[in-house]
């Protein structure tokens, strides 16, 4: 599994809308081969930065929708709304933590790839 982080800078006055039209178009790709899982987040300090976060099976399927015409016409739709173009990053998980009825946190799996 990857987790794929994705940045946007939306234009001051237009967060309302832009958090409506993602909202709309997130719905598009939960159908999309290998994706898991999507959410959106606003920054808490600098509310016209906007994460979304989900995760796919693999790489490919990743970037297969990355490269698809749909997300590409996606991309045209929030255009209005961006400050500059989106930025993204691929992670893969290496080792995942969960609390823990202790006072500290341990592994509760490790991966490898």
């Amino acid at each position: 599994m990857i987790k794929v982080i994705i940045e946007r800078h939306i234009a001051e006055g237009l967060e309302a809308a832009y958090q409506e039209k993602i909202r709309a178009l997130m719905l598009q790709i939960t159908d999309r081969p290998g994706f898991l899982k999507g959410d959106a987040y606003r920054d808490v300090h600098q509310p016209n930065h906007f994460y979304v976060i989900s995760n796919w099976e693999n790489v490919e399927c990743w970037e297969r929708w990355q490269n698809s015409a749909v997300r590409q016409q996606m991309l045209n739709a929030l255009a209005p709304f961006m400050e500059s173009e989106e930025k993204y990053t691929v992670l893969a998980l290496k080792v995942s933590y969960e609390a823990q009825p202790t006072k500290y946190a341990r592994p509760t799996q490790t991966y490898s790839y």
